[in-house]
């Protein structure tokens, strides 16, 4: 199976993008504001929190930031007046980071202040290498604005353990994932279960200071131990939250998680970068190709 998921892989890209579109569709909310705001909606009414994510990064020009940006301030008016159950969680390189740390800044501070303004929170989305340094001091400058604002730390970099141990408090709400973007060797662990045994730890520490933790990860065997740490800790239950990302097909984990009375935040992307944003994930993670080679056969069967 294994050997098909590469190959589906490498083929993806040269596959016409309305196809793509197909099989891709259970990961993306959307293209428009609005269709992602139903999903929200319909999301909402089956239990799930969402954190919203408009598809994109790496903007070239102030202009496209600054669109960027009000289009996110808009989004927090949105889940205000739909009464919507939803968070903004963005990446900084999409409102600016490349174009200088006060564009950025400036950005970011309008955001902030429309999350205050709805009572709202923000994520600010960990990027690689370059920008982790950066991302830390803006979320610090940022938390002396407001403090409903996080960030994410990823449990494959060597520094994490330490960045734990300086930002968490009582008052730090952070999500933990395992980390996507090719890195240096020398700046990451690379064997897998190294990774797990430090996402347990990064979530072990963060809790145990007080702080808030969107564990965000569909592997099963990190959901399971974690459960148990939890339970068998006492730990109040809200004191962290389950994160997965819409689409990926573990929704029986989902229902027993929310039996349990666990909070669940469904991590929902969209917008007009859907097509990158599907070939990289499939790039990113192989298992994802046999989810699509199940959907393809489904699509087959509904267009015969």
């Amino acid at each position: 199976m294994k050997l098909i998921n590469n190959l589906i892989i490498q083929i993806i890209p040269f596959l016409p993008k309305f196809f793509v579109k197909i099989v891709a569709s259970p990961y993306i909310a959307g293209i428009t504001d609005n269709e992602m705001l139903d999903n929200v909606k319909k999301l909402n009414a089956q239990g799930f929190k969402v954190a919203i994510d408009i598809l994109g990064e790496h903007v070239q020009t102030e202009s496209e930031a600054k669109e960027i940006t009000d289009r996110y301030v808009s989004i927090y008016d949105e889940i205000s007046k739909r009464e919507l159950s939803a968070n903004i969680s963005m990446k900084l390189t999409h409102i600016g980071q490349d174009l200088g740390y006060d564009v950025v800044k400036k950005n970011l501070y309008d955001l902030v202040r429309a999350a205050k303004k709805n009572n709202n929170f923000l994520r600010l989305d960990m990027e690689n290498v370059p920008y982790t340094s950066e991302t830390i001091q803006l979320y610090k400058d940022m938390f002396l604005e407001y403090q409903k604002i996080g960030i994410v730390i990823q449990a494959y970099l060597h520094r994490s353990l330490s960045d734990i141990k300086d930002l968490s408090s009582e008052s730090f709400n952070v999500r933990i994932c395992k980390g996507i973007y090719v890195e240096d060797p020398k700046l990451v662990l690379n064997d897998y279960q190294e990774i797990r045994d430090n996402y347990i730890r990064l979530v072990k520490e963060a809790i145990k200071k007080g702080s808030y933790v969107g564990i965000a990860t569909h592997d099963e065997y990190l959901i399971d131990t974690l459960c148990l740490w939890l339970k068998k800790n006492d730990i109040a239950k809200n004191k962290f939250e389950f994160q997965v990302l819409h689409g990926v097909p573990i929704r029986k984990k989902l229902k027993k998680l929310m039996d349990d009375g666990n909070t669940v935040r469904v991590y929902l992307p969209y917008g007009d970068n859907w097509y990158d944003y599907s070939v990289r994930r499939l790039k990113e993670n192989p298992k994802m190709a046999g989810y699509i080679i199940k959907n393809l056969f489904s699509s087959i069967l509904r267009l015969r």
